[in-house]
């Protein structure tokens, strides 16, 4: 199986390869460097595949949240100093 190189260094997985990995479209791969090639992993989906599987009353500020996470973080850590 073979795969052309773009000009901007992308390739398409063959279809057979993707069907073997279990990969469909927005997936994730890793890529692990071996002495004598590389390794196509399926990667993690990460939180964004998590979206919509807990149902909450009201819509949520995941910015508004995490910003309070990180001042509560600086916080703590200027406590410690």
């Amino acid at each position: 199986m073979f795969a052309k190189l773009s000009k901007k260094g992308q390739i398409t997985l063959p279809a057979e390869v993707r069907k073997v990995l279990n990969l469909r479209y927005g997936a994730r791969v890793h890529f692990v460097i071996k002495e004598d090639g590389v390794r196509i992993i399926p990667g993690d989906p990460g939180i964004e595949s998590l979206q919509g599987t807990v149902n909450v009353p009201v819509p949520q500020d995941f910015k508004a949240a995490r910003r309070r996470v990180m001042e509560e973080r600086a916080r703590e850590e200027s406590t410690r100093t």
